[in-house]
């Protein structure tokens, strides 16, 4: 790789092509500015965007904002930022409506609007609708590009820095504002259904760049994942935990041994069966780390789902003539960075949405609320970019701290080296400390163990050095992941209850004096807790 750079100049530079950074962009190009969209993969793909199932939750006729706004909180606990969800259940509806205008194919129903296809995601179309959108637009895109710093000066964000991970070239993006879309850090945990890729980078740019990260103990797990292919991608309708068995090795039903009853129970009992589910195989309960969903004998009529994509499940995971494998995974980080309701940070210039944001779903996500605040927020953010742009007299060079910057990035890649495998070692090992030791089920422990072994890999990078730009990229994937997931374990120690989606075996109970948030940023490179206070405090 060489450290030469190509100097970019943009009005607002968007990092991240999800629900979020797509509206973003679409936002400022729109409004006749200079977006500029970067993205590690290909633009639109390979994010948790197109492997959504096809839900936005927002308010109608028979769903108001208020009713919006009570489950919401009652979702999160009420660790939520009121601000936040208040102005998100306010403008949702009016955000969907427009992408139904330009085209997104669905229907509306009681809390939401329903895009799912009979390709059994409605992602791919969503993202293709926001694309487009963005082309017709004038969006700049440049994908495949990893980016590894922000570049600030007095303590305002001027832009970023990074490289292509498949031909090395370097960039210096030099921008009137930065706005960071980049998801969440699902893919950091052995079993999960996020994209590969989704690794924490926008929570390990914020905390090196000065910022806090709150909330980060309060990681969602989903417990119906199709398990057969070997891999944990494939999320399953939650309907199919009413209809069908679930059982372990000794033919136990795990509702009945576990008093699991409600319905949906994927999600309204949808942390109580993932723990259940975690204990079975934790016991040796589990056939080759999973249970059994039997939907033999079901009554399809009660399948909320067309005769076509009835027929497409029965296709991929033979569901008709055989128990199909099952495991809970990694689906949503509710943690990130803190924001104002415009999608402002605490770092002037810089601006946040998506899953890579605090504080709005607080300890647990609301199902559908994902892709409505994405949307939303990007759009705020979006505009608040535009307005601290347009206020900005231009700005100095970046070529000298963006050189800087990746010289500091360049010195693990030596391609005289012989490959050894041990990145990737390290990153298995990685993901099945955060798995055991940071999942569904914690103790202090375990946890503690957690701390240990992230510090030793921490420590491990950084003698660590590889060959190529591709390498440098998954390197850099797993310093941000151990930081990201370092965050998580310092945060799920501090909280001795158990809240929302974390739960802890040694305190099992929720507390009314735990209506906290927890706060880290980085000491000395290391992540730490910096404050705890209660909710609404600033």
């Amino acid at each position: 790789m060489k450290s030469s750079f190509t100097i970019i100049d943009t009005d607002v530079l968007v990092i991240g092509s999800g629900v979020a950074g797509l509206q973003a962009a679409l936002t400022v190009a729109a409004s006749g500015k200079k977006s500029l969209l970067v993205s590690k993969s290909p633009i639109g793909k390979v994010n948790n965007t197109i492997l959504a199932g096809g839900g936005f939750a927002h308010a109608g006729s028979q769903f108001s904002q208020e009713d919006h706004f009570r489950k919401t909180l009652a979702s999160g606990r009420m660790l939520n930022d009121r601000e936040l969800v208040e102005c998100f259940v306010k403008r949702a509806p009016e955000k969907i409506k427009a992408l139904k205008e330009r085209g997104l194919p669905g229907h509306f129903q009681k809390s939401g609007f329903n895009f799912r296809t009979d390709a059994m995601a409605g992602g791919p179309n969503l993202s293709g609708v926001l694309v487009k959108a963005c082309r017709e637009a004038g969006v700049d895109f440049l994908e495949n590009v990893m980016i590894t710093d922000l570049l600030t000066a007095g303590c305002v964000c001027q832009g970023a820095v990074g490289f292509h991970k498949r031909t090395g070239e370097c960039y210096g993006f030099r921008s009137g504002a930065v706005l960071l879309a980049t998801g969440g850090a699902g893919y950091i945990y052995a079993q999960n259904d996020n994209a590969p890729g989704t690794t924490g980078d926008g929570y390990a740019l914020a905390l090196e760049a000065g910022l806090e990260l709150r909330d980060m103990e309060f990681v969602q797990f989903y417990p119906l994942i199709y398990a057969g292919g070997g891999r944990c991608h494939m999320l399953l309708p939650s309907f199919f935990g009413d209809l069908g068995r679930i059982f372990n090795r000794q033919g136990e039903d795990i509702k009945e041994k576990y008093a699991l009853h409600d319905k949906p129970i994927a999600i309204v009992c949808r942390d109580s069966l993932s723990q259940a589910m975690y204990r079975e195989v934790d016991l040796g309960n589990g056939i080759d780390g999973a249970l059994l969903l039997d939907l033999r004998g079901a009554d399809e009529s009660l399948m909320p789902i067309t005769d076509d994509l009835k027929t497409r499940y029965k296709k991929k995971i033979a569901y008709d003539t055989v128990p199909v494998k099952i495991t809970p995974a990694c689906h949503h980080t509710m943690g990130g960075l803190i924001i104002n309701a415009g999608g402002g940070t605490g770092l002037k210039g810089l601006f946040a949405a998506g899953e890579v944001v605090g504080g709005i779903h607080g300890a647990n996500r609301m199902g559908g609320n994902a892709l409505s605040e994405g949307l939303v927020f990007g759009e705020l953010a979006a505009r608040s970019a535009m307005e601290h742009a347009a206020s900005r007299i231009a700005g100095s060079d970046v070529r000298d701290p963006a050189d800087a910057a990746m010289r500091r990035r360049l010195r693990a890649v030596d391609p005289g080296i012989q490959a050894n495998g041990k990145l990737a070692a390290l990153t298995g090992k990685f993901k099945q400390v955060m798995w055991q030791k940071a999942g569904i089920v914690r103790d202090g422990g375990t946890l503690r163990e957690g701390l240990a072994a992230t510090d030793n890999i921490l420590r491990e990078l950084k003698s660590l050095a590889v060959r190529s730009p591709l390498e440098l990229c998954r390197l850099l994937e797993l310093k941000n992941a151990a930081l990201s997931g370092k965050a998580i374990v310092l945060s799920a120690l501090s909280r001795t209850e158990s809240r929302g989606s974390h739960f802890r075996e040694d305190y099992p109970c929720e507390e009314t004096g735990w209506l906290k948030s927890i706060f880290v940023r980085l000491a000395d490179g290391e992540p730490e807790i910096s404050r705890i206070i209660p909710v609404g405090e600033k």
